[in-house]
């Protein structure tokens, strides 16, 4: 009886750190939803570390396992209709392949916890700090299909955007989860007990962030008011993804797309630039019938177009494949071409298994069409029209932050990213609004305004504090024209100088965290062993 009495309170601690872990993930992930749930991420390491309180390093793995598979499924859960519209799989088969990649990313936060446990059981320092130098070292290194940061569900509050233009949003990451620890580490307090010096130290961080998110903000706010303006055009076909190339439109041509019709109306309005989203094919590269058409067009409206197109080539071993974004400036003349660096793993090629051709087949029988290798681009290119110099990006490339920070360099001035996208691989879910809000936070990174245009919306402008001068509503087709602030003499920051410098030291202090760990669980080994020696000698002498 007392040993089933026993067994029932150690179910109700397990269960109670299920719960406690599964309830972390979704604090995390609501932000990463939602904007308007901004707040939860500040607060959701807190029922994950409750959960972590005595158990073992097992259960730290599990129980960061399964926090971190509710946070991407809940971030992610629009997987299951990518793996429906790009395969066709029916369901539950499409959800299985959701599931795969939910657990293979939840391992990250398993390490995440397992590292962190280990560490804050042998290493005498304070350990708030432990949980987010390792959590931001882990969260960058791991390989992911997809990418998405904490801070980037901070959109909706701009104070606390402001600083990732010296740290990048992964300084953010780190400020978030340390308050998370902080705030656990004061709940967890003894009454009567002073506040220790690491939450102090952690409370001065925390200040010295939102204290320059305050003034940065307030600064960038008056400086934007006295720009000059330029008139931009948005295109927003919200046409349905396709992997085969389609035939236009009824009443259209490659010659005369929908969206050439679309730009006239805008240079109508007075755009100066108007940018087309990702598509699968238009004919430009490979049809002079369609240079033809597209030059006499713009000529005639006046206004430059930048717009994507598939663009093939012929080499000596055979003809390559490029995901392009081309430039027209306001006669219809070429200025230049940007042909994508970061390719789609699966999609635009098969990482490692493409140099093993068993596996190429195999993977090529599984993803069929879809997979077509696409040649890399050979690097960031900037391109000066109507008035700008811009900076073209395609696709998914907007969530990287160091390689966007190269884009711009130490030259940031005058320069303004234009991103390319069709997300309509993800239906009508909250992707696009993910993404839209990776691009703002490129924006403050990099202090530079940016241009986000999606195939099904919704489509943006963004300032480089953070806010937006154009949102459009997703899911329909539309044509968006407004005036965005420019200075020709401003843009750059101290992240795009260096935006290795931070996740560099990062890096650092987590080897060394990790280094004197097994430096302590050495010593500890050797006295163990000591200990025994000398408990078995009279034994021996006996």
């Amino acid at each position: 009886m007392q040993q089933s009495s026993s067994i029932k309170p150690a179910r109700s601690r397990a269960a109670n750190r299920v719960l406690l872990a599964a309830l972390g993930g979704v604090l995390l992930a609501l932000p990463c939803l939602y904007e308007s749930w901004f707040s939860v991420g500040w607060v959701g390491f807190i029922p994950i570390l409750y959960a972590l309180r005595g158990g073992s390093l097992k259960s730290a793995y599990l129980l960061g396992t399964l926090a971190g598979f509710v946070f991407w499924a809940a971030i992610s859960y629009w997987l299951a209709d990518f793996a429906f519209k790009l395969k066709g799989y029916q369901p539950p088969y499409n959800a299985l392949v959701a599931a795969g990649f939910w657990l293979y990313a939840s391992q990250s936060f398993g390490i995440i916890l397992f590292v962190y446990q280990w560490l804050r059981q042998r290493l005498p320092v304070a350990e708030i700090f432990i949980l987010p130098v390792v959590f931001v070292a882990v969260f960058s290194l791991y390989p992911s299909l997809f990418h998405m940061r904490l801070g980037e569900g901070q959109t909706g509050w701009p104070i606390a955007l402001q600083t990732a233009d010296i740290t990048g949003i992964i300084g953010l990451d780190f400020i978030m989860v340390l308050t998370s620890a902080a705030l656990y580490a004061l709940l967890m307090r003894l009454p009567g007990k002073r506040i220790s010096a690491s939450v102090t130290i952690a409370s001065v961080l925390l200040s010295a962030w939102f204290g320059y998110g305050f003034w940065s903000l307030a600064a960038w706010d008056r400086e934007i008011s006295t720009w000059e303006r330029q008139r931009i055009g948005i295109v927003q076909p919200n046409d349905t993804p396709s992997i085969s190339i389609l035939q236009p439109a009824i009443g259209y041509s490659r010659a005369l797309p929908p969206e050439m019709e679309m730009t006239t109306r805008l240079a109508q309005q007075g755009a100066q630039l108007v940018v087309w989203p990702e598509a699968r094919f238009k004919g430009y590269f490979e049809q002079g019938s369609v240079r033809d058409a597209f030059q006499d067009s713009v000529s005639k409206h006046g206004a430059a177009v930048l717009f994507h197109d598939l663009e093939s080539q012929t080499r000596a071993a055979g003809s390559v494949q490029y995901n392009t974004a081309a430039l027209l400036d306001h006669s219809g003349e070429l200025v230049g071409r940007y042909r994508k660096v970061k390719r789609f793993a699966f999609g635009e090629y098969a990482p490692v298994i493409s140099e093993i051709p068993l596996l190429r087949r195999w993977v090529g029988r599984y993803f069929g069409e879809f997979l077509q290798e696409i040649t890399p681009g050979d690097g960031h290119y900037t391109y000066a029209v109507a008035g700008m110099k811009l900076v073209p990006k395609i696709c998914y490339e907007s969530s990287f932050p160091i390689f966007m920070a190269d884009a711009i360099g130490s030259d940031g001035q005058g320069k303004v990213i234009v991103l390319l996208s069709q997300d309509g691989w993800f239906g009508e879910s909250r992707q696009p609004f993910q993404h839209l809000r990776q691009s703002a936070v490129r924006a403050v990174e990099n202090r530079v305004p940016v241009i986000h245009a999606i195939n099904n919306g919704p489509s943006g402008i963004i300032l480089p504090n953070g806010r937006y001068v154009l949102r459009t509503t997703a899911f329909v087709r539309s044509e968006s024209v407004a005036d965005m602030p420019y200075a020709s003499l401003s843009g750059g920051s101290f992240f795009s100088r260096y935006p290795r410098l931070f996740i560099g030291t990062i890096y650092s202090f987590c080897a060394l965290l990790i280094i004197f760990g097994l430096l302590v669980e050495l010593q500890r080994i050797r006295r163990s062993s000591q200990v025994s020696a000398g408990s078995s000698l009279p034994s021996a002498r006996a």
